[in-house]
């Protein structure tokens, strides 16, 4: 486990990332969730270890220890990627995303999709121009995503330093709040492991060490354009949602299975946001593993 890993990439900016599993096992990148780091996978050390995978887990810009970037866009990670493949040496690898991370696993497939083997997108987060994008989700969530949608950013950075500020100030309150208000798979794993629960805290914590103005931008983005034609990706991409998640309901497993011509989708019942990728793991990974993209 290599948790500190950087390199410089052509513009100047630094791009942190960790590593977890097999460091000679094949090499699969995983994109976090909004307001996660490269720490939050944390959780995948042994059982990448185990299935001899190497997991290299990258700090999106101005997160944790990744240089914050002016004016990005979700197409721009795929750069960011293929330097820090080309820097690691790897010519063939797989990618996968959970929530957050969907819209950065596609802007792989755009930008480098000879060199992907497999792409999976967990429980994943949708564009937000289609009808009913909010239809089913928890309240909390929707709320951050209308201030993200307003012109002025006030209400936006505002609530995103609340969220800082319990996660470094109340972290046992926030613990409580995953153990009694998230749907009952997410509740049950957090109850009956709640380790994973402060996992998933420090792993929070580190997408604010430089502030929030990563946090914000990252929101504004998932509300805008994403500048992607999902109709124009015919790369099979592998799509796993929970029936429970609140964050992620099962009508956005829908929507990518309608626009994305060759993608496969799976629903998991009595799975939520959390538990999904967690109790899952093991196949999501063995999935990705297997070499299916021959061109």
């Amino acid at each position: 486990m290599q948790t500190d890993n950087t390199i410089k990439i052509a513009d100047g900016r630094v791009l942190g990332y960790a590593e977890y599993g097999d460091s000679l096992g094949y090499p699969i990148f995983y994109f976090h969730g909004g307001q996660e780091s490269r720490l939050s996978s944390k959780f995948m050390d042994s059982k990448a270890e185990k299935l001899n995978i190497r997991i290299i887990s990258p700090d999106r810009p101005g997160v944790g220890i990744s240089t914050f970037q002016e004016n990005r866009q979700f197409l721009d990670w795929g750069n960011d990627i293929t330097a820090l493949a080309d820097f690691l040496g790897l010519n063939r690898y797989s990618v996968f995303g959970l929530s957050g991370g969907a819209p950065h696993v596609l802007a792989c497939i755009i930008s480098e999709p000879s060199r992907i083997e497999n792409a999976s997108i967990i429980s994943g987060a949708t564009p937000y121009d289609y009808k009913g994008t909010l239809k089913g989700i928890w309240f909390p969530v929707k709320l951050i995503h209308w201030f993200a949608s307003w012109k002025n950013d006030k209400q936006l950075r505002k609530f995103i330093q609340n969220d800082f500020d319990g996660l470094v100030n109340k972290p046992e309150k926030r613990l409580k709040q995953f153990q009694n208000y998230l749907p009952t798979p997410d509740k049950k794993l957090m109850t009956e492991h709640p380790e994973y629960g402060w996992e998933f805290i420090e792993g929070s914590k580190e997408s604010y060490r430089q502030g929030i103005d990563a946090v914000v931008q990252e929101w504004k983005l998932y509300v805008s354009d994403w500048q992607m034609e999902l109709s124009t990706i015919h790369f099979p991409v592998n799509l796993w949602y929970g029936s429970s998640d609140k964050m992620a309901p099962t009508h956005r497993g829908q929507y990518y299975k309608k626009k994305l011509a060759n993608s496969k989708l799976k629903v998991i019942d009595n799975e939520g946001h959390f538990s999904l990728i967690r109790n899952h793991l093991e196949e999501i990974l063995i999935e990705l593993k297997t070499t299916h993209n021959k061109e």
